[in-house]
């Protein structure tokens, strides 16, 4: 069907009747499918296979995925969404609804969105009532009017004192007005269940240009005591000053509604040590309401380097993913530690569609597509592994760099996969490669980063030198092992889960002096103040303060 595009009842029908390995792999086929034939294959597969199906979850998944590229997609998942259980659709809509232009589809969207009750959407639909289409203007009305809770209620009222007041306004309001009365003369008449909100953490709405309208959630603080400590702390995060930047992340570090406000608000800004540590924070509180702003910056052309890496490190936190078509595009950017974060982002979201992309730049018998299979094995991504196996391309490349010059790490997550799968010849064959290779006398560095894009990165460029990588998210974990074993040298951040460096560096100097083993500072923290910053490294024993990620030449002198 994907071939020859012959649609209809006739081809379709046979497909419920594929016993479930059949329909798993016709699925991998139609995450690669022409939008025109996918739509029409996975319209009729979710309208039949019911909601018990086990393969619903990954069509709907790959519906997800197909509409973040083209939103004609959303409309299959907004007629399978319980309006009292929305999940990820919300920021998909909201993020359409600001993005499209086709007034045929803002148009079906917002039928959907009255027919179903979805108040969510409610200040979305507000705001384009103060647009000039004069079709939309009345299907927005029309929809909250469809919708009629309090909230929609409360916002017809505030578009009827504005300038943007007219018959379908006030028709929409007499409606519900009438409907609240007819209830109040006759209790017995239960008025409809207004729609829940849908996640957990609230959802940012945009805001709504409405005169007396209640502050937008994102930009105000509960209480005016609250609010010199926020926007003090929001500046400190891009000081000169290193300690400024600890007493701003110790005061942010428990506070996810306001860290996801500070990112919402300053998506703009120029400053981008302030958007950078904001991204770190994000990947540390993880509060769901900022996977918005979060879409929005990955569609950023302009982002630096470093931003972009701390936008998929931020990303690869997350358990779930909505948009990936953007983070696709990124795993085989020039800069490697960029395509690194990418990749561990995809890894939390090993959907199909995301493991077809991938396999069709591998299969494609370019150079890039080595390396992006090389890159994949070095960020040890072990579902994405695990999924491209199927390709005797991926698997073929792998085999030969495992065997020539894989690091240990990279070795040790292939062969938890065979096992997993009883592959025991193949894994027995590995283990006796990584045994030989261990046996190599070869200095050990202890990295230490909560992310795991950052010891990836850095783990890569120390195995490059010659050197054998330790690596661990937490402090506690490492000094243990650092208790155990005199390491050739340690590199960590600034800021390690809730330790500073300098509590760190403090502990480890109580067991060797600096001469012995050198613990180095690898950051993206720019711009700061550089003798406060050297008159901090002497008095606690760092070494040397480098750049994220650190050069070859100089990891290859840290031992020296």
């Amino acid at each position: 069907m994907i071939k020859t595009g012959e649609i209809n009842s006739n081809t379709l029908s046979p497909i419920l009747n594929l016993d479930e390995a059949q329909q798993q792999a016709m699925i991998e086929q139609l995450a690669l499918a022409p939008d025109t034939i996918a739509y029409d294959i996975l319209f009729f597969l979710m309208n039949t296979m019911g909601p018990t199906h086990p393969l619903r979850p990954r069509l709907y998944q790959l519906t997800l995925d197909r509409a973040h590229i083209n939103f004609k997609f959303s409309l299959i998942l907004i007629n399978h969404t319980n309006p009292e259980r929305p999940g990820p659709i919300i920021h998909l809509i909201k993020h359409i609804l600001s993005k499209e232009t086709d007034t045929d589809l803002l148009k079906e969207i917002f039928r959907a969105a009255g027919r179903l009750g979805m108040e969510f959407f409610v200040d979305d639909l507000a705001e384009f009532v103060f647009y000039n289409d004069l079709e939309l203007r009345k299907e927005a009305v029309t929809a909250m009017e469809r919708i009629g809770t309090n909230k929609a209620v409360q916002r017809l009222e505030q578009i009827a004192k504005t300038d943007k007041c007219d018959l379908d306004v006030l028709d929409a309001l007499a409606f519900l007005k009438g409907k609240r009365k007819a209830i109040s003369i006759h209790p017995s008449r239960k008025s409809p269940k207004p729609s829940r909100s849908g996640p957990s953490q609230p959802i940012t709405p945009k805001p709504v240009p409405i005169e007396s309208a209640p502050p937008h959630p994102t930009t105000s603080h509960p209480a005016t005591s609250h609010q010199d400590p926020y926007k003090n702390n929001v500046r400190l995060l891009a000081s000169p000053h290193i300690e400024d930047r600890f007493n701003a992340f110790d005061y942010f570090s428990d506070k996810r509604t306001e860290v996801a406000e500070a990112l919402h608000d300053n998506l703009n800004t120029q400053t981008p040590d302030l958007l950078e540590n904001l991204l770190i924070l994000i990947g540390r509180t993880i509060p769901r309401e900022s996977l918005g702003d979060l879409l929005t910056l990955t569609e950023k052309k302009d982002l630096k380097n470093s931003i972009r890496f701390s936008l998929y490190t931020a990303l690869s936190h997350y358990p779930g993913l909505e948009s990936t078509a953007p983070i696709v595009k990124a795993v085989t950017d020039p800069a490697v530690f960029v395509s690194m974060a990418a990749i561990r982002a995809l890894d939390t979201h090993c959907s199909d569609y995301v493991v077809a992309e991938i396999r069709k730049k591998i299969e494609s018998g370019t150079t890039a597509g080595e390396t992006l299979t090389t890159t994949i094995l070095d960020t040890c991504a072990s579902r994405l592994i695990d999924a491209l196996m199927a390709s005797d391309t991926f698997s073929y490349i792998s085999s030969n760099y495992l065997e020539s010059s894989a690091p240990l790490r990279a070795i040790d997550t292939w062969i938890s996969i065979l096992e997993n799968r009883k592959q025991t010849a193949t894994a027995k064959k590995l283990a006796r490669i990584r045994e030989s290779r261990s046996r190599a006398d070869q200095p050990v560095v202890v990295v230490i980063h909560q992310s795991a894009p950052y010891t990836d990165v850095v783990s890569k460029l120390i195995h490059g030198c010659g050197f054998c990588a330790r690596t661990f998210s937490a402090p506690q974990e490492a000094f243990e092992f650092i208790v155990s074993e005199k390491p050739a040298g340690i590199i960590t951040d600034f800021f390690v889960r809730q330790m500073r460096i300098t509590d760190l560096a403090v502990e480890i100097r109580e067991l060797y002096p600096a001469e012995e083993v050198p613990l180095m500072i690898s950051s993206l923290q720019q711009h700061l103040d550089k003798s406060h910053l050297a008159l901090m490294l002497k008095t606690y024993g760092i070494n040397g303060f480098w750049e994220f990620p650190p050069k070859p030449g100089r990891l290859k002198a840290l031992t020296g």
